[in-house]
């Protein structure tokens, strides 16, 4: 399978599991803080063992494959894009707690607006006509999503859910820095929520936030929140975005979107209406060419300054 294809199926697996995330997190009753305390020390423990298992595996050793050095954990790149990847999470999470899961989804999935500008100014590339429309096909798509639910009553978690997009894109656009390793890659996503677990832990300990769960059930939740609606996901965006444009990664994300009613459907039985089906199906049949578009092209790292 070309390495394209294969970096955009691994990206689609990706958003079918944080597509669970706005159901769960709902469902817990800890605060933010609490919830990213558990996900995130869960999400470094998983993430660490595919690290491992990526780099320190007795057959890539003897292959002759290049280990990470220590250095590369404290490095500028590693931590800035960490700093900014557990932004990206704790904002999310804040902001589904404060507003909407509907809000907070589509303002985070202004990302590739962003990315739209950006990627070609730091590529030194005309931004083509084809990546517009699909911008705003999928934009003008989500919002038929919202029709008659997008609430303005939350106005500190709507611009939250913002800030959001705006660290997804700039995560996304690091990853793809012509000079991020793939070891960096991997380091950055560890050390965010080891960033995350200790601010956390600072939160618990000074009583500004609730971890203790109030039964098994919700501990399996976070359980599941930690490792597969974050920890299995990023390590399957992490290696696929090695293979697919920043823009292109983004696009193929919004399948969370386009499933996480389905969730909620199963979950409380809230059916979705007909607008929701309809910017569903277009959002779908976008990502779909994208990614068949993606398995016929090589991509190459971004050029940075």
């Amino acid at each position: 399978m070309h390495q394209s294809r294969r970096g955009s199926i691994f990206i689609l697996i990706a958003a079918v599991f944080w597509s669970t995330g706005g159901f769960f997190i709902k469902s817990v009753s800890l605060d933010a803080f609490g919830i990213s305390l558990w996900r995130s020390s869960l999400a470094a423990i998983t993430l660490y063992f595919f690290y491992r298992l990526n780099f320190f595996s007795k057959k890539k050793i003897a292959a002759g494959h290049r280990t990470p050095e220590a250095s590369e954990w404290y490095s500028l790149r590693t931590l800035s894009t960490a700093v900014v990847y557990a932004a990206l999470l704790v904002l999310f999470v804040m902001a589904t707690k404060l507003t909407t899961s509907a809000n907070a989804i589509f303002l985070q999935f202004t990302a590739p607006i962003y990315v739209l500008f950006f990627e070609p100014i730091i590529s030194r590339t005309k931004i083509k006509f084809a990546d517009i429309v699909a911008v705003l096909i999928t934009i003008a798509a989500m919002g038929l999503f919202f029709v008659g639910k997008f609430e303005t009553t939350s106005a500190i978690g709507n611009i939250l859910a913002l800030i959001s997009g705006v660290c997804f894109a700039a995560y996304t656009l690091l990853l793809k820095h012509e000079k991020t390793t793939e070891a960096n890659r991997w380091q950055s996503v560890i050390v965010g929520h080891i960033i995350i677990v200790i601010i956390m832990l600072i939160l618990v300990s000074t009583g500004n936030a609730i971890a203790m769960p109030q039964n098994n059930e919700e501990i399996g939740k976070l359980i599941f929140l930690g490792v597969m609606q974050i920890g299995v996901p990023y390590a399957l965006f992490t290696k696929g975005i090695h293979h697919v444009r920043a823009l292109d990664a983004l696009l193929l994300s919004m399948l969370e979107p386009v499933l996480n009613p389905i969730w909620v459907y199963f979950g409380v039985h809230e059916t979705p209406s007909e607008y929701a089906i309809a910017g569903g199906a277009i959002i779908l049949l976008v990502v779909l060419v994208r990614a068949f578009r993606e398995g016929r092209k090589t991509i190459i790292p971004l050029p940075m300054p």
